[in-house]
Order: structure tokens, then C-alpha cells, then sequence
């Protein structure tokens, strides 16, 4: 088997992932490298809290420009190509941010760094999906999340090694490394079938799925006009029998970001450092920790959220999440020792993904029909930004304004309106299938029959292992 260029690819599905885990190392580490960076950029450019979050809403800003831009990028360049433009943009920008002279040539280059997260968030799951066969798939997401949250913990393990010596600049080209080694893996692989197809040509789909190992996609029958199809369909979403399925998405995209997942991922050494932790390895090491348990109670949820209700998956993530901000609570208010802050963090980790981290994005996914399931996961996409936005460039001004306690529990508050909105809100869609989701939704909350469980199958006689 060859690749584009006629070299021999005799594994394609390991190629894939190699690339899949370089864009999730990517993503990961470029999205919390300023974390590990912080209060060294912080010394060396005087910044104020104020100012500090603007170093995280920046990029942020340019998450949503990116996000925005993939879906036209990925159609005119296609989704292998959308993704090597973003690697390489990213690789050249990190290497321009971490020589930056002073915060507004940092914030802006930061936000640039944004545009080509926001692509890489909204092409990477759809490149891998259209690249694997349908046996490989779901390990392979799993693979690029995993990956992710690996890179979010590298930010700080190479941090720490950086530190010190005062070498923030370099912890921030480290993202480039990453970049570019994506860039290469992805030039080795063909753009995906399923594009070509659509772009109308069949035969280089079929090369590719050959290249690929994946069988060769089938024309759909004929759509519309593009123009016709697209004309009014964000705002399909509102219209009576979309409305109530559209606000639930937006809230849980909202609630996922408030509830202060964003505050833990970009903001841990300031927090620890507000607890009483004090040297490199506590500010660096214990955040680096945080984040390793995030991956692996990612990949354990990952395994797992098919064999457990939904429901009941978000309201016991949702309240290992407020047992987490309570115990932060307590140890600023000095009810609790520092010890117990560490432990809250790591709760709330595990907690958010074992139920907003896992499931977000399958509501959005699971109750609109095809035409409308990328304005959905658009509309909560904005939400969720917006939210993070909220919380990257306030939350350090409210912790210094408010202190620790205060700030915390604001945040408790926050969890437990949105345990209550689980509780109230969520339907149990497990067993249920797409047309019976979407029925549900259209038909204002009501299920039309029960879910199908499919029963246990006993492996065959001398089939046992």
C-alpha cells in the first residue's frame, strides 16, 4: 500500500493515530503552555491580575475565530489540509510568541496561536473519523483525547524542568516541536475519502480509501443546492420544534466551562501558590498531577459510558465536582489543611470527566437531525466559549479581589445550579436510538416508547476465554 507520494504505508491505521496523537499533544500543550509560563511572564512584564487573564482570553478570542473559520478552511482545503495549514501557522506563530518583546505582541500572537487550536478542535475528531475503519475509530478518538489531556500535563512536567532557570520562552516554543512533528505525520497520509466525495471526485476517493484501508464511501443521493441547504439553517435551530433542544444544548455547553474546569486547567499554580504551596515542584509538579488523572479518568470514562445510564454518569460527575469546590472552600476559609485542597482538585477533575467531559457533546450530536447536528454543536460550542472567556479573563481578578473563599464558593454555587439542571433538564437517552432521541425532542420531551437494551450474548461453547 502507498501513500500519496508512492511510498509504502503498510499500516495506515497506526499512521492515523501517530498523527492523531501529535495534533491532541498539540492542542493540549499549546492550550495550557502559558499555565507552566505564567508567573515568570508575569515578573518579567509586571502584569496585574487584570492583565494576566488577558493573556488567556486572548487565545480564547482566537479559539472562537478558529472555530468559526474550520468549516470554510476545511471545505476549500480539505481536512488533511486544513490541519497542516493550522500546524504549520501554529509552529511558526509559537516561535514568534516566545520571543515576544513585550504583553500586547504576547496576547496578539497568542491569539493567532487560538485561531489554529480552534481549527484543530473542530477538524482533528472529523480527519480521524474519515481516515481509520470503522473497527479502529473509536479507539483512535480515544487515542487523540487521551493525548490531549497528556499534553495539558507535559505543559507543566517541562515547566518544572524550566523553571529554573527562568527559561519561560522556551517552555513556550516547546508547542512548535509538536506542531511540526504533526505536520510531517500528516503529509504522509492521503486527504480523506469522504472529502474528495464530496468536492465530486469519486476516483481519488477511491485511491484514498485503497491508500487508507477503508472502504470506499458511497455517493449520498442528490442534495440541494449548497446554497439552498445552507440558507437559514443556524437559525432552524430556534424555530418551535428545535427551540427547546437548542437552549438545553447552549446551557449545558455554558455550565460546562462556568462550573470552573477552565480556572483548574489554566490557573493551578495560582491557586496552589493562594493555598500555601510554595516552590517550583508544588506551583509546577501538582498541576502537572492534576492532569494526569484528568487523562486516565478520561480514558476509563472513554471505556466505560456505554455501560452506565447518562444521567445518572453527569449528576455523579456533577457531584464529585461540587465535593471538590467544597473542599476548596474549606481550606481557604482554614477549615481544612492545603492537603485537602490538593484532593479537592484532583475530585473535580475526575468528576468533570467522568460527566460533562464525556458526554457534552453526544447531546448535541444525539438529538438533532444530520442537517442540523454542526449548527448544534456550534451553538454549544459559542456557549462553551463564551463561558471560557468569561472565566479566562476574570477569574484571577476575582480570586485577588474576592480571596480564595469567596471566589470558591461562587463556584460551588455554580455547581450545584448545575447539578439541579442535570437533575431537572437531562433525559436519559441510553438504549434510545437517533430517531427516537430526535422523536423525543420534537415531540416536547416525550418518549414515544422505551429504550431498547439489548440483551446479553453468551459466547458460543469452547468460545470462552
Amino acid at each position: 500500500m502507498s501513500t500519496t507520494h508512492g511510498r509504502p504505508l503498510r499500516r495506515p491505521g497506526t499512521a492515523v493515530g501517530l498523527a492523531a496523537v501529535l495534533l491532541g499533544l498539540t492542542y493540549g500543550y499549546d492550550g495550557t503552555a502559558m499555565a507552566g509560563a505564567q508567573i515568570l511572564v508575569t515578573d518579567r512584564f509586571h502584569l496585574s491580575p487584570l492583565e494576566q487573564g488577558t493573556l488567556y482570553a486572548g487565545p480564547v478570542v482566537g479559539l472562537m475565530a478558529g472555530t468559526i473559520l474550520a468549516g470554510r478552511l476545511s471545505n476549500l482545503a480539505g481536512r488533511r489540509g486544513a490541519l497542516v495549514i493550522a500546524s504549520v501557522v501554529c509552529s511558526l506563530t509559537t516561535v514568534v510568541s516566545a520571543l515576544s518583546v513585550n504583553p500586547p505582541m504576547l496576547v496578539g500572537t497568542r491569539a493567532v496561536l487560538g485561531m489554529t487550536m480552534g481549527v484543530l478542535i473542530v477538524i482533528a475528531p472529523v480527519f480521524i473519523a474519515e481516515s481509520v475503519r470503522t473497527t479502529i475509530r473509536g479507539r483512535t478518538a480515544v487515542l487523540y483525547q487521551c493525548a490531549t489531556a497528556g499534553g495539558c500535563a507535559a505543559t507543566y512536567f517541562i515547566s518544572y524542568l524550566l523553571a529554573g532557570g527562568g527559561h519561560w520562552r522556551t517552555m513556550l516554543v516547546v508547542p512548535a516541536l509538536c506542531a511540526a512533528a504533526a505536520t510531517l505525520a500528516l503529509l504522509r497520509l492521503p486527504e480523506t475519502p469522504s472529502w474528495h466525495l464530496m468536492a465530486g471526485r469519486a476516483d481519488r476517493a477511491a485511491e484514498a480509501a485503497r491508500l487508507l484501508g477503508t472502504p470506499a464511501p458511497a455517493a449520498a443521493p442528490e442534495d440541494p443546492p449548497a446554497a439552498a441547504q445552507a440558507k437559514g439553517r443556524f437559525l432552524e435551530l430556534f424555530t418551535p420544534k428545535y427551540r427547546r433542544l437548542t437552549l438545553f444544548v447552549i446551557a449545558l455547553g455554558f455550565l460546562v466551562q462556568i462550573t470552573g474546569i477552565s480556572a483548574i486547567g489554566y490557573f493551578s499554580p495560582r491557586i496552589f501558590q493562594r493555598m500555601g504551596y510554595t516552590g517550583d515542584f508544588s506551583l509546577l509538579m501538582l498541576p502537572g498531577l492534576i492532569q494526569l488523572i484528568s487523562a486516565v479518568a478520561a480514558l476509563v470514562c472513554a471505556v466505560a459510558i456505554d455501560r452506565v445510564s447518562r444521567r445518572a454518569a453527569l449528576l455523579t460527575g456533577t457531584s464529585l465536582m461540587t465535593a471538590g469546590h467544597l473542599l476548596l472552600v474549606g481550606v481557604f476559609a482554614a477549615f481544612l489543611p492545603p492537603a485537602a485542597g490538593l484532593l479537592g482538585l484532583a475530585v473535580f477533575a475526575i468528576g468533570f470527566n467522568a460527566g460533562f467531559g464525556a458526554l457534552i457533546w453526544v447531546f448535541a450530536a444525539e438529538g438533532f437531525p444530520d442537517r442540523l447536528r454542526g449548527p448544534g454543536a456550534s451553538a454549544m460550542l459559542l456557549a462553551n466559549l463564551s463561558a471560557n472567556l468569561l472565566i479566562a479573563q476574570f477569574f484571577l481578578s476575582t480570586l485577588s479581589a474576592l480571596g480564595g473563599t469567596a471566589t470558591f464558593c461562587l463556584l460551588l454555587a455554580v455547581n450545584v445550579v448545575a447539578w439541579f439542571y442535570v437533575y431537572l433538564q437531562v433525559p436519559d437517552t441510553g438504549g434510545r436510538t437517533l430517531g427516537e432521541v430526535q422523536a423525543y425532542w420534537e415531540a416536547g420531551r416525550r418518549w414515544s416508547a422505551s429504550p431498547v437494551v439489548p440483551a446479553p450474548q453468551r459466547a458460543p461453547d469452547g468460545d470462552r476465554s
